[in-house]
């Protein structure tokens, strides 16, 4: 069997613990970088890249042409793509024929798309599975050969998620290879439906996040979905949002409380102390307001009613002045 030797496709630091694996098995050809003004996980990236002498090439949206002249010099034959925010077009794809490789967050083909880990964090899944899969020109379509499943732990945010799921990119692919010395892996077809509460549905689509999907609506949201997307939205897109007399402020961390209380319309604060916190009621019971970002700060909730003068009674959102 030819020796695997590897193109890594990525623009985030997150890639390192693959790096690292490869690296170590001696099968890393080069780490082809995403088109973008240089941030500093990019920066970051690029200085360790350097600092380990590990070639560096540059994809470009206008061709593959260069791209592939030196892919071909280095005399790469595999690629690996994790966190590319490109999608990667036929001519590449043809030139792998087959050992172009995706690692994708979800259990496709449930969540294809750009933010699958944001999404399924605010359906407040249990667990996440890292998919590795073949890329096509089908976004996250290819036929499946492995994957690992990893638990949520009920804090998680995206950032701590995406961790997590990082450090396990190497069992994956220590996985994928054993299976693959043994000869016992097989690719399997996705689907085309998946199974969502005891019934076949279409996909989820993993879309990218707009700022009404973080809109948290007191009416219509529980206790959970609301904790659940705060948590998702933690940090990179700044928290759940919700509406405050003229502004927006965001939401970065809530907890679930017990509210047995009826006849209290949702987004009431029912309660206002140094120790428990902001209380505000929701359809299901009510939600402790942990953290929230203002312009004038950063404050956990007990700081964030007084400065901002909510007492019990008053609506977090009110369309009046009038007390509940």
């Amino acid at each position: 069997m030819m020796e695997s030797k590897y193109a890594l496709f990525s623009g985030s630091c997150l890639c390192l613990a693959a790096v690292q694996y490869l690296l170590q098995r001696g099968q890393l050809g080069c780490v082809v970088l995403v088109e973008a003004e240089p941030n500093p996980d990019l920066v970051q990236l690029q200085q360790f890249l350097h600092h380990h002498q590990i070639p560096m090439l540059q994809y470009k949206t206008e061709s593959d042409d260069a791209l592939i002249a030196e892919l071909d010099r280095l005399g790469v034959n595999s690629g690996l793509v994790y966190l590319f925010r490109h999608k990667v077009r036929s001519k590449l794809i043809d030139y792998f024929a087959g050992r172009l490789l995706n690692i994708h967050p979800s259990a496709l083909p449930d969540y294809r798309g750009p933010m699958p880990v944001f999404w399924q964090l605010k359906e407040g899944v249990e667990t996440v599975r890292l998919t590795l899969h073949e890329v096509t020109e089908q976004l996250d379509g290819g036929a499946i050969a492995t994957h690992i499943d990893l638990p949520v732990h009920p804090f998680d945010t995206s950032q701590c998620l995406h961790q997590k799921l990082a450090q396990m990119v190497p069992a994956l692919l220590e996985q994928f290879t054993q299976q693959q010395a043994a000869g016992t892996l097989t690719w399997q077809a996705q689907s085309e439906d998946v199974e969502i509460d005891g019934e076949r549905c279409e996909p989820r689509y993993a879309a990218f996040v707009q700022v009404e999907d973080l809109l948290i609506d007191w009416q219509r949201h529980t206790s959970s979905e609301i904790v659940n997307l705060a948590r998702a939205a933690n940090a990179e897109l700044g928290g759940a949002r919700f509406k405050f007399r003229e502004g927006m402020l965001q939401l970065m961390q809530a907890s679930s409380m017990d509210c047995q209380l009826t006849g209290i319309k949702p987004g009431t604060v029912l309660e206002l102390d140094r120790v428990k916190g902001l209380l505000v009621k929701t359809k299901d019971g009510a939600v402790r307001l942990d953290t929230v970002l203002t312009e004038q700060g950063i404050f956990d909730g007990y700081r964030f009613a007084i400065l901002f003068g909510l007492e019990p009674g008053l609506a977090v959102a009110p369309t009046s002045s009038a007390r509940m």
